[in-house]
């Protein structure tokens, strides 16, 4: 099991008929494992999960707005990472994980 670490940006408008609260809310539940969970700050996850960072990724960012949200998630164990959204320079992202994948 991996405890992953993400940070994310919900963008404060309505994308698809999707509210900010409703997307905030999806990206929780996308995450959710039962686990281990820890949640206490606005932008920032703790989660346990059995699934590789990239399928985790994939997982957490369904249903979310590609060109509105950004989610990044990490392993802090190996350091694998992968992001979702339009993140604007992604090249300095990689320079803190070396095999950082955009998310499926």
């Amino acid at each position: 099991m991996s405890t992953y670490c993400i940070t994310f940006r919900i963008a404060d408008k309505t994308v698809n008929g999707k509210t900010y609260d409703e997307r905030y809310q999806q990206l929780v539940d996308n995450v959710y494992t039962g686990n281990g969970y820890w949640d206490e700050t606005t932008s920032f996850l703790l989660v346990n999960s059995d699934l590789s960072t990239p399928a985790f990724a994939a997982k957490a960012c369904k249903g979310l707005s590609a060109k509105d949200d950004i989610v990044v998630v990490f392993d802090p164990s190996d350091m694998s990472a992968s992001y979702f959204g339009p993140i604007e320079h992604p090249e300095v992202l990689a320079s803190f994980f070396a095999g950082l994948k955009k998310a499926a």
